[in-house]
């Protein structure tokens, strides 16, 4: 194992100690102690990775939004694609937005637990807040690119909120279950409900 692999390994052992913790007890008892004495670390070793706990909240949260960011421009790129030449079936065109949602969706049970912890009681509650502000820029690119394909019976600052806040709440939704739909499942739930009817080809 080279250095660079053992730094990855390292800083992977203090996130996944550190959400377990934060699960357990709550962000605010779990300290840099608890985080070093469970990883079995000596705090030298964690301010290499960290500046403190807040610093390790905001990099894991970070890292989370970043690869929903990543997925959510590629629906965006499909989404348009599609929505140019749009198939009669949605479910079993490769290109539509029906295949990246399940890509995000991977991802997001993929992590669950982190997903969860930080949008439980005991994460962090501005964790919620800044999905929301990501999806809606997300949205509001996705308007901009898809206007002249979209339905406007509503001004695009209602269609956002409308498609921001519903998504997140489905996410958390989704997220929180015990025993959870697919996430090819949800997906379909998602392209034929009401909330993406404004995405579909007029």
């Amino acid at each position: 194992m080279n250095r660079q692999d053992k730094k990855n390994l390292t800083r992977t052992k203090i996130t996944t100690v550190f959400i377990s913790l934060v699960h357990q007890k709550g962000f605010t008892n779990t300290t840099i102690s608890d985080i070093t004495q469970q990883a079995g670390l000596s705090r030298g070793t964690f301010y290499v990775y960290f500046l403190d706990k807040y610093d390790l909240l905001e990099k894991v949260e970070n890292n989370l939004l970043k690869h929903i960011e990543t997925l959510s421009t590629i629906t965006i790129s499909k989404t348009v694609s599609w929505l140019d030449n749009p198939s009669d079936d949605i479910l079993s065109t490769p290109s539509s937005p029906y295949f990246s949602l399940i890509n995000i969706f991977n991802y997001l049970g993929n992590n669950r637990f982190f997903f969860q912890t930080l949008l439980s009681e005991n994460g962090d509650k501005q964790f919620i807040y800044k999905m929301n502000c990501l999806l809606d820029q997300l949205f509001k690119k996705l308007y901009t690119n898809t206007s002249d394909h979209i339905l406007q019976a509503l001004p695009s600052d209602y269609t956002i909120e409308l498609l921001t806040s519903s998504l997140v709440s489905i996410i958390d939704h989704w997220l929180q279950k015990d025993n959870p739909e697919t996430p090819s499942d949800v997906a379909k739930i998602l392209i034929q409900s009401r909330l993406f009817a404004v995405y579909q080809p007029a």
